[in-house]
């Protein structure tokens, strides 16, 4: 065991050869020195037992001036090793490479665990966007850039330029120094984050105000911003529909009321007709009682025949008014698709019923 001394510090003399034997440094290798002196030759740094070695101003470029000048004898400094044969044969050192060395293992920190990092834009060429990392030098291609507006898209990315932005890195080299970066995924995860935000707060039976973006044989999509919805065929219009473009077009900027907020699947249906008026609640405005109207047979029932006189409006023969001679069946007298003359003898719009006759329209 070693004896401690007076100050119960052990004996130079007591410790192992390794201890206070001069340390054999690596090239590039870092090591934190504490600085001895700063002068016109540059940095003192001791970085071991008997070792001492010297920062000169070339290789010390990355070091601000107002850090420069607050260096004082004992505070630490990071650095690289480059060799040795330096002034009064002291070890050359270099900040530049350390903090460089440091810089590239933060990315390489950054690749492993998927994190972002702060770089800003340099300059756009034909594949992409030059990024700066604290002096390194970074790609973007374009692949891997948030997606730009399709008319403009060299204009967006030169208004870029000098801007700060997050990446993710995709690559690295350091032997090469090729650093590629991404921003799909940021971007990707962004949108994400805003879908399931806009979703959350969006409440069924509100209305919204979108773009028409896509038109499909079952419907068509909206954009409302952050998500699309989607306008099932059967909630475009009251009237009957062979496509969805008999109602939107492309484009077409619409106000539409939610109908479900699927919180799961992360969907939204819609519909366009419930922000105009149903047809029961303004059928009195187009048909009267004792009015003559043209209509479509569309079902027989035992006690009378079902007319249709316009979407979503049917009224019904009563088999009583189907003929003045007894009738078993209404096949008896109509039949179905064949286009008919009515009367209307009574409208019920709370009921949502019209009563129909077949006798009174042709004087019977």
């Amino acid at each position: 065991m070693v004896e401690p001394d007076q100050n119960n510090h052990p004996q130079m003399s007591d410790l192992p050869e390794e201890e206070y034997a001069p340390r054999i440094y690596q090239p590039d290798e870092l090591v934190e020195g504490e600085v001895v002196r700063v002068d016109e030759d540059g940095i003192v740094v001791s970085v071991g037992l008997k070792t001492e070695g010297i920062v000169t101003p070339p290789e010390m470029r990355l070091l601000d001036r107002s850090k420069l000048d607050a260096l004082k004898p004992g505070d630490k400094l990071p650095v690289a090793f480059l060799g040795g044969g330096g002034v009064s044969g002291m070890v050359l050192l270099s900040y530049d490479q350390a903090q460089r060395q440091r810089l590239w293992d933060e990315l390489a920190e950054h690749l492993s665990e998927g994190t972002t990092l702060l770089a800003r834009i340099v300059v756009r060429n034909r594949g992409g966007l030059e990024v700066d990392y604290h002096g390194i030098r970074g790609f973007v291609p374009l692949s891997h850039l948030a997606p730009q507006s399709p008319d403009g898209a060299e204009r967006d990315l030169d208004a870029r330029i000098g801007q700060e932005a997050q990446f993710n890195v995709l690559e690295l080299d350091q032997s090469q120094e090729r650093l590629v970066m991404s921003e799909r995924a940021i971007w990707r995860a962004q949108k994400d984050e805003a879908r399931k935000r806009f979703i959350a707060e969006l409440e069924e039976g509100t209305m919204v105000t979108g773009k028409v973006t896509s038109l499909r044989g079952f419907g068509a999509f909206v954009n409302l911003g952050e998500v699309d919805g989607l306008i099932p065929m059967s909630e475009l219009s009251w009237s009957m529909l062979k496509s969805a473009d008999e109602a939107v077009s492309l484009g077409e900027e619409v106000t539409v009321q939610v109908l479900r907020v699927d919180q799961e699947n992360q969907r939204i249906s819609l519909s366009l007709k419930r922000t105009m008026p149903e047809p029961w609640e303004t059928v009195q405005e187009r048909f009267s009682e004792g009015q003559i109207v043209e209509g479509t047979v569309t079902r027989l029932m035992d006690f009378g025949a079902f007319v249709k006189l316009e979407d979503w409006i049917e009224g019904l023969v009563h088999i009583s008014e189907l003929s003045n001679r007894r009738v078993n069946n209404p096949k008896e007298c109509v039949y179905l698709g064949q286009k008919v003359r009515v009367m209307i003898l009574n409208i019920d719009p709370e009921k949502r019923r019209i009563s129909l006759s077949y006798t009174k329209a042709y004087g019977m």
